[in-house]
């Protein structure tokens, strides 16, 4: 496959890489070629200086299809393995592509000469067929990935030492949803009262150096009184905790060392954002006004004044005017400040919007005395036209751009500063006045003119209060999923963070030193240095030395030196199994991900014998891939900063290693040059290529090194690109996406939409630069195109029609959404018929525009820029012209419309005496009750009366009674989820959303149900109340996910498309308001940028505001990444195309006019500042663009712009669409027109009826009842054959044999009832421990003893020659250990880790298992051969798998449907399966020949062995023939007969399978009381095989009849009440069952 000069130069191994990926250039591809070549060449960077990482000596049997010969020995190869390249992406369907694609190169690599057409490719450095199968055996555990599974992959085996007590299962979204809630909930609940903090305590709150759960509440408390109410103040935590990637960062820079927030850093990081040579001109401009200004009033003394006032405003002036202000930002912001409080009315100093501007020289002179500042001058009277130059000047400056940016920050000043202006009164009031620390209940009376403010303090302390909760709410969280057993990614990211030594590991933070922990909490912003450890481990060895003088403990110093020295070392040994990196869509990273990533390239663990350590802060390969234009997931904590920060220092550090690292330029083996790039592919030892290779143009793909200033096509490159590859920065610009004249156009657009003159924040680094982009050979002579679907969008006279059977025509009486959605519909039909559309003139003459290639619908998507509102319109509409669509999220699950019903119904059957929920049921489509019957369900019905009773007696007609029968039937049971599931099948609900969208909301919603019942347990009304918590709170997170047709319209947001491409793109709604205002944002109060956070307070009512600089600021910063973010939002939209883009929108006002001066379509014309929306932006492109190639006959521009040099705005633009189909001055020869598409006529070519052949909502709904009535007719009603179903397999395990065999009851409830029983002690044997008090617990002390059987059993392999062989691990020979200390010991620590078991169990377990080892078995396994009998070989735990063949005579399943049941198939045979696993076998040779055993070891009675009772199984003790001699052995083994016929039965089927087979002995049970082996008696033995078949039957009855009923199963009659005395419903802690006529 050939690549371009680019994509070759990002092959470069031998360097960092960062590629800058535009649109279509093929990044892709060449990440798939680099990882191949990481594996395939043996000499690059990481395999010259990095060491080689442990490695597999061969993957196990079975893996490989090759044989040995054909295989490489990986142990021996110099390349890669795939194990150690990390390939990380930004989601997961990106990842499996990843995965996918890399396979199918893999597959198709084999041996031969240099050769690749893009499918079968071979390489001389292959040397082996096998090759291949041996990485993409490997690859399947490759870390290849998002980000976040790739941590989770890291850390996964060293949870241990992190101290993880949670589950390894992430939380569903729904789960983490409700766990933060909670969290919120008990953080208000808690209380502030010094003498319950123990409860804060308690509940997560954690008490660090810096504060503690007194501090956290006091927080809390002062935040409810800025808000006003503990709703607001719960919605501001909870929407800063969802942005805590960002606010760590802010607080990183604005805290002092003790985490603290201080106002100098506060006030510090404001100014941050002012660009100094922007403050210094305007400063400049507005001394030399206010000079002029001062000048000439001093011209005119008569006239205004002589020996003005030293406190007055003019004297203010005059004085800054000649005192220029000091050097620093601060002071020169003061002296701005001090100046807009001279010449501006106190009234308007905060008046900031286009309609309402700040009142600046008002009538051309200073403003009116006021209560304590006068003017200083008389009225300027007849001299006003002297002075009108110089403030109409000053206004124009400070009304500029620039002014706007610098009347931000003065504002800011007035709010930070507290010094007075120069000149004014002792009694001169400030316009803001400042709130004390302590807000009073209500606001302070003053100057209603006057504004209320925090001072730098009271701001610092705001941010100190939100970062304080925000820790106590995270410590509750952590408490509840340590509580619930659940973790998320933001955990595996702390644990990522522990591993990796980011900062001190929370598990240690118990036990190191407080000033260890600082320090390894202070990490460098290089974050792949371990300065911090050296540092930490330097602390510890001072604190080792000076241990009497520093108050640590010894101990502790030496334990915390040896674990980060552990610690430490597995870091460096992780980082040494990873040798590349390669990190995709790398501009999407949250500054945690970057802060994580290159921790691990950092200093890796090396051998004494192995290569130097390099000289390089990175030392794996490191290649990050994206494109700052396409990044748009602000939301999702992404910061685009990042990548610009470490391109830098990866151009750095390349620069660094070509003079540091001698290995990489050592002569003859050079990898690295200062004017060429090495192509991997060519340059090696091999170069052996197909004679095409050699002729295909002039050899040029087979030249290993590549010059850095060759370029491809049209590029010509530049001095600055070619250093910039030379330092690793890598470009790739040819587009083989999108066809070459759409392309030209978007080129022109990017080149103003991303200029630099719409950077409000000049040295902000989340600005996109343009890139210029070329098509490749194949597309670049092809058009493409481009239309702008531009509906009429005025004010409509007219109402619709009351006829339903008419179609409501969207341009007579719908708006603009609707009218979007129509021709959307009827243009996307159009594509997919091949059927042209056509333009009109101002003339009235139509254009029939040329027919396209018919387009499949797969090839088009609609790209929205949100989904409120727009994206179910255009739904309906392709719906309407039965074009198939679907959305790839359909937005807020619980906002859906078939899940809202089911939502109610759940509501209902959980309170069915609930009017409002009883209502919304009988409303919906599940009833269909009209106003007078609802009136008599609901207005009749008596107190307290429960409706759902009542609505049976109310139905319909008798399906519906029948169906809310059994939602009373089922919701008595519990069973939720069948009742919504039977509900989806029987009712109205899918006839009446009938969209394949809405089936599967419903099944999404009742997994949902189904996952809540399983957390939560089946109460109906816990389940109602989390699903209406998640419907009040977070409705619009639960996204409703659905899988689209293969041939369909795809809809989705922009941000979804982020990847994808298609033939024809629709770019809808983008003049609307919705992508980029920020009314959600200000309504939450809350808004959050990388460099700044901040809350609105609103401590009185929303009319009382109070101005906060830090507020201000933020909004400020978080409305100039938005806008960046909202440019590069249309990109990644437009980019999608390959084909043709479609622009749908137009600007409020547009309209048709045929006057005779003005004619055409008429644009209304704007750029709304400082958050212009998307189509304002497009447009205001195409206006700059003709400006900038000086079209002066432009549609676009006027010809009085080009004379005056100047684009005006605000100005309307009538557009000509006959004309411009042709030429629309877009900037391309390629594609000159644009086809513009107004109204529905545009369409009616040649289907001038077509509203006539679309059915109405009316008579779809007409047409549905219609077929629903004549499906219910008897006569055509098909009865349903049921099936014969013969493949039906049943799953159970052994000790449920047992169970069934003594109880089917108890059978039946915990299989069929879903009920869940532990083991207990009976009630005999818990009396007879001899100290209550100990809480024995006998399954765990089975558990011991069987794991000390396990590994500590005798074995001593006598076989003899003539036996049946045996597999080696069963004749190991092994001596018998299990009654060793050591063992023991170590089987304690392994299951009871705390050490919490008594002393009691130990001696327990060290006596029974001194029987078991003296006992007749004990001594054969020991090597004894007793009367002729010796073990020959063993095996515990042995795993088994059988199946039986169960016939069930015709057994009929049926389900319930409103009609009675219905039967579904007939069985007659079933297969049951099981596995397990049998404690011991064994095989002896006695006089009976060689023969296996199966043995059950039971620990039953184990209490005795301290008590010194002879009864029961103890009756026995010291008896060694194998025969039951009491009645407690027989009791026994008629217990356990099931579970060991089944055993006996699984062997026998193995040894059936063999040559030689061995005689299968009848099972016995090794008790371990006495140590005596008991035989099954013959009699019993038979008798329990019998019993065997029934029970299998059973359990195929149980498990299969769906008409099995709890009653079919009685209680046991009180005779036979024996096994009722170990059953936990009938002994648990809350008996629900017994005996027969035993009262409960």
């Amino acid at each position: 496959m050939r690549l371009n000069r680019a994509q070759l130069l990002a092959l470069n191994l031998d360097s960092h890489i960062v590629v800058d990926a535009g649109a279509g250039t093929g990044k892709t591809s060449t990440i798939i070629d680099r990882v191949i070549e990481h594996y395939l060449s043996e000499n690059q960077r990481a395999t010259r200086i990095l060491p080689k990482p442990e490695r597999p000596i061969e993957l196990s049997g079975g893996m490989i299809v090759s044989t040995k010969s054909d295989t490489q020995n990986l142990r021996d190869w110099g390349g890669l393995l795939p194990g150690e390249v990390v390939l990380l992406t930004f989601t997961n369907k990106a990842a499996d592509e990843m995965k996918d694609r890399l396979r199918k190169r893999l597959v198709n690599l084999s041996p031969g000469p240099l050769s690749d057409d893009g499918n079968i490719r071979t390489d001389p450095r292959v040397r082996y067929e096998g090759f291949n199968e041996q990485l993409l055996t490997l690859l399947d555990d490759a870390p290849i990935g998002t980000i976040d599974s790739f941590f989770n992959q890291l850390i996964s085996p060293y949870r241990g030492i992190l101290g993880d007590s949670l589950t390894q299962d992430n939380i569903s979204d729904s789960g983490r949803i409700l766990l933060a809630e909670s969290a919120l909930n008990i953080l208000w609940r808690l209380s502030s009262h010094p003498s319950r903090l123990s409860e804060a305590i308690d509940a997560g709150i954690p008490n660090t150096r810096s504060f503690g759960a007194r501090d956290v509440l006091e927080s809390r408390d002062r935040i409810q009184r800025h808000y006003a109410s503990r709703r607001r103040a719960i919605n501001v935590i909870r929407n800063i905790s969802k942005r805590s990637i960002f606010i760590n960062e802010a607080i990183k820079d604005l805290s002092d060392s003790e985490g603290k927030i201080v106002p100098d850093k506060l006030s510090g990081r404001i100014l941050e954002s002012l660009n100094s040579d922007e403050l210094d001109y305007f400063i400049q401009e507005t001394q030399s006004k206010i000079f002029a200004f001062c000048d000439l009033v001093k011209q005119y003394p008569n006239d205004l004044g002589t020996g003005w006032s030293s406190e007055s405003r003019i004297a203010c002036l005059d004085h800054l005017s000649s005192t220029p202000p000091k050097e620093n930002n601060w002071d020169k912001l003061v002296w701005l400040s001090d100046v807009y409080q001279c010449v501006a009315s106190r009234k308007s100093l905060f008046n900031n919007s286009s309609s309402k501007k700040p009142s600046i020289f008002p009538r051309g002179n200073l403003p009116p005395n006021s209560e304590n500042w006068e003017r200083g001058i008389n009225n300027l009277g007849s001299k006003s036209k002297l002075f009108k130059p110089i403030t109409e000047e000053f206004k124009e400056l400070w009304f500029s751009e620039i002014g706007d940016i610098m009347l931000h920050f003065i504002r800011l000043m007035i709010l930070m500063n507290k010094e007075n202006p120069p000149n004014t009164a002792r009694n001169w009031r400030s316009a803001i006045d400042t709130l004390p620390l302590s807000l009073p209940e209500s606001p302070p009376v003053g100057n209603p003119d006057n504004k209320f403010g925090f001072s730098l303090e009271h701001e610092a302390r705001n941010l100190d209060d939100l970062r304080i909760v925000m820790d106590g709410f995270n410590g509750i969280l952590q408490k509840l999923k340590e509580i619930n057993e659940v973790h998320d990614f933001d955990d595996i990211q702390k644990q990522a963070g522990d591993l990796l030594l980011a900062n001190c590991p929370r598990i240690c933070e118990n036990f190191y030193p407080e000033s260890v922990i600082d320090a390894l909490n202070n990490a460098s912003d290089e974050y792949w240095r371990d300065d911090h450890i050296n540092s930490a481990l330097s602390i510890l060895e001072n604190l080792e030395k000076n241990i009497d003088t520093v108050g640590e403990s010894i101990i502790n110093v030496k334990e915390s030196k040896i674990d980060l020295l552990r610690r430490f070392d597995l870091l460096k040994r992780i980082r040494r199994r990873f040798r590349a990196f390669i990190i995709d869509e790398a501009q999407d990273n949250s500054p945690l991900q970057w802060k994580l990533l290159s921790r691990l390239w950092g200093e890796r663990y090396f051998e004494e014998n192995e290569v130097s350590v390099p000289d390089t802060p990175w030392q794996p390969t490191i290649c990050y891939v994206g494109d700052i234009k396409q990044s748009i997931y602000a939301f999702r904590q992404a910061e685009v900063t990042g990548f610009l920060e470490y391109s830098k220092i990866l151009r750095h550090i390349n620069s660094h290693e070509l003079s540091s690292i001698p290995e990489l330029t050592e002569p003859g083996r050079e990898l690295r040059n200062s004017d060429f790039s090495r192509d991997p592919r060519n340059s090696h030892e091999i170069t052996i290529a197909s004679a095409r290779k050699h002729y295909e143009d002039g050899g040029q793909d087979l030249l290993g090194w590549i010059p850095f200033n060759h370029y491809d096509g049209l590029d010509v490159g530049s001095q600055e690109e070619t250093d910039k590859r030379k330092e690793g920065l890598i470009s790739l610009k040819i587009n083989y996406r999108t066809d070459g004249g759409l392309l030209e156009v978007m080129n022109e657009w990017w080149e103003d939409i991303f200029h630099t003159r719409h950077r409000r924040v000049s040295n902000g680094e989340f600005y996109a630069n343009p890139q210029k982009l070329f098509a490749s050979e194949l597309k670049a002579k092809i058009d493409g195109g481009i239309e702008w679907i531009c509906p009429l969008n005025s004010d409509l006279t007219t109402d619709p029609s009351l006829n339903f059977d008419e179609y409501l025509d969207a341009f007579d009486s719908g708006e603009s959404l609707e009218r979007q959605g129509m021709m959307i519909a009827r243009r996307i039909k159009y594509l997919i018929e091949g059927k042209p559309v056509r333009v009109l003139s101002p003339n009235g003459n139509w254009d029939i525009q040329p027919t396209c290639d018919k387009v499949p619908p797969s090839e088009i998507m609609v790209l929205l820029p949100s989904r409120r509102n727009i994206r179910d319109i255009i739904i309906r509409y392709l719906n309407d012209f039965e074009i198939p669509s679907q959305a790839d999220r359909e937005g807020g699950l619980l906002e859906r419309p078939a899940v809202h019903t089911l939502n109610g119904l759940l509501q209902f059957v959980s309170r069915p005496k609930n009017l409002h929920n009883a209502t919304w049921v009988a409303r919906s489509c599940l009833i269909g009750f009209n106003d007078k019957q609802t009136q008599e369900f609901i207005g009749q019905a008596g107190k307290n009366e429960n409706l759902l009773l009542r609505l049976k007696d109310l139905a319909i007609n008798s399906r519906q009674k029948e169906l809310v029968s059994r939602w009373i039937d089922l919701s008595e049971k519990g069973s939720i989820s069948e009742l919504l599931e039977d509900t989806l099948d029987f009712s109205d609900l899918l006839l009446t959303y009938s969209d394949n969208a809405s089936l599967q909301d419903a099944e999404q919603f009742i997994g949902l149900v189904s996952s809540l019942s399983s957390e939560l347990g089946g109460d109906s009304i816990v389940i109602a109340d989390r699903i209406r918590q998640l419907t009040e709170n977070e409705s619009s997170t639960m996204e409703a996910i659905t899988i689209p047709p293969r041939d369909a319209v795809r809809i989705m947001t922009i941000h979804g498309s982020k990847g994808l491409q298609a033939s024809v793109v629709f770019l809808v709604d983008i003049f609307s308001k919705r992508q980029t205002n920020l009314t959600i944002d200000s309504r939450s109060r809350t808004m959050v940028s990388p460099e700044l956070f901040a809350a609105n307070p609103i401590p009185w009512t929303d009319e009382q505001e109070i101005k906060s600089a830090t507020w201000m600021h933020t909004k400020w910063l978080y409305e100039s990444r938005k806008d960046a973010e909202a440019r590069r939002l249309l990109y990644v939209g437009a980019t999608r195309a390959k084909n043709r883009l479609i622009i749908v929108g137009s600007p409020k006002g547009t309209e048709w006019i045929e006057n005779d001066d003005l004619k055409g379509l008429k644009v209304p014309w704007s750029y709304t500042k400082p958050l212009p929306q998307l189509g304002q932006i497009w447009l205001e492109s195409l206006r700059q663009g003709s400006f900038r190639r000086g079209e002066e006959k432009s549609i676009w521009t006027n010809e009085d712009e080009y004379k005056t040099e100047q684009l005006k705005i605000n100005t309307d633009r009538y557009l000509d669409p006959f004309v411009m189909a042709h030429e629309s001055f877009v900037g391309s020869d390629l594609l000159p027109g644009m086809v513009v598409i107004h109204e529905e006529e545009c369409f009616n070519v040649d289907d001038k009826q077509f509203k006539n052949k679309i059915l109405t909502p009316s008579q779809r709904i007409s047409s549905k009842d219609n077929m629903a009535k004549y499906s219910q007719k008897e006569s055509i009603i098909q009865t349903l054959i049921a099936r014969k179903d013969s493949n039906y397999r049943v799953k159970t395990a052994p000790h449920r044999l047992s169970v069934l065999s003594e109880c089917s009851r108890r059978h039946w409830l915990e299989t069929r009832g879903g009920l869940r029983s532990n083991p207990i002690i009976p009630f005999s044997e818990e009396s007879n421990l001899p100290n209550p008090k100990e809480n024995l617990d006998m399954a765990l002390l089975g558990l011991v003893v069987h794991r000390i059987v396990e590994i500590g059993i005798g074995n001593p392999g006598l076989i003899s020659s003539s036996s049946p062989s045996l597999p080696n691990s069963w004749v190991k020979n092994h001596p018998n250990d299990i009654t060793n200390p050591e063992i023991h010991k170590k089987i304690f620590n392994e299951l009871i880790p705390n050490d919490s078991t008594s002393s009691n169990m130990s001696n327990i377990v060290s006596e029974m298992t001194t029987r078991l080892s003296n006992s007749r078995l004990g001594r054969l396994v020991s090597g004894e051969i007793i009367q002729g009998e010796k073990v020959e070989g063993l095996r515990t735990e042995l795993p088994f798998h059988i199946s039986f063949n169960v016939p069930i005579n015709g057994l009929t399943r049926s389900r319930w449907t409103p009609n009675g049941p219905e039967d579904i198939s007939i069985i007659d045979e079933v297969l049951v399966q099981m596995d397990g696993l049998i404690d011991l076998v064994l095989c002896t040779d006695s006089e009976e020949g060689p023969s296996i055993r199966p043995i059950d070891l039971k620990t039953e009675e184990a209490s005795k062995l301290s008590t010194g009772n002879l009864d029961g199984l103890l009756e026995s003790l010291g008896d060694e023939s194998y025969a039951p001699s009491c009645d407690a052995e027989y009791s026994m083994l008629h217990h356990h007969r099931m579970q060991l016929a089944l055993y006996y039965r699984a062997l026998e089927k193995m040894e059936q399978m063999k040559t030689r087979p061995r005689k299968v002995l009848r099972p016995a049970i090794w008790v371990g009381v006495t140590g005596r082996l008991v035989e099954y008696p013959e009699d019993l033995f038979l008798e329990a095989q019998t019993e065997l078949e029934e029970i299998l039957c059973k359990v195929a009855s149980i498990e299969l009849n769906s008409d099995d009923a709890l009653s079919n199963h009685p209680p046991l009659p009180l005779e036979f009440s024996k096994p009722c005395d170990s059953c936990p419903f009938s002994k648990g802690s809350i008996p629900i069952c017994g005996p027969e006529k035993q009262e409960l």
